[in-house]
């Protein structure tokens, strides 16, 4: 999963210094771990086995602050349509529960890859505007759908404010390090 995902990201940061990308763990909060990568972002990821199918799905977000980008990243073994095409549109959404107001995205495209048995789908999010209004979705929500017009799927609990939080600092913090060490050259 991390390999495409990685690859998605790569095209968001194009331009990097180093040519392979090397995760180093950052923290953990709640089910999510964080990582901190050597291209200028940091990525927070959580594994979920589900229990009507036994189907393992992963969700994966990147954030690079200097960048304002954001990644987001899902893979699984058991779609409910399997994918024809290398992309698709899918309504994203994110439900607060015992909140009315849910909020929509409406169509996105996700490019689509499958390496052996698994599909990994991947959404990239330009700029500050979007970037902001995803992390703050992600954070402030219970779950997270993707749909394919009536059919829902992805819908998975998120339990991810802390790790937002986290997420926000170890690119933030990776973005000062980096200026810091230009400054010194």
């Amino acid at each position: 999963m991390r390999g495409r995902i990685i690859g998605v990201y790569a095209l968001l940061s194009a331009g990097a210094s180093q040519a392979h990308p090397v995760d180093e763990p950052y923290a953990n909060a709640g089910a999510w771990e964080i990582t901190a990568g050597n291209h200028g972002a940091c990525m927070m990821q959580r594994s979920y086995v589900l229990r009507d199918n036994g189907d393992e799905q992963t969700l994966i977000i990147f954030y690079d602050d200097q960048r304002k980008g954001a990644v987001l990243g899902w893979g699984t073994h058991k779609p409910k349509l399997p994918p024809l095409s290398n992309a698709l549109e899918f309504q994203l959404s994110f439900t607060r529960t015992g909140s009315s107001l849910n909020e929509a995205w409406g169509s996105q495209s996700f490019d689509i890859q499958k390496i052996g048995d698994e599909y990994r789908f991947g959404h990239v999010f330009k700029g500050s505007t979007d970037s902001d209004r995803f992390l703050r979705d992600l954070a402030s929500s219970d779950t997270i759908g993707l749909w394919f017009g009536p059919t829902l799927m992805m819908g998975l609990p998120l339990g991810a404010s802390d790790a937002v939080a986290k997420l926000r600092e170890c690119s933030s913090r990776i973005a000062e390090q980096d200026t810091s060490g230009r400054l010194q050259k």
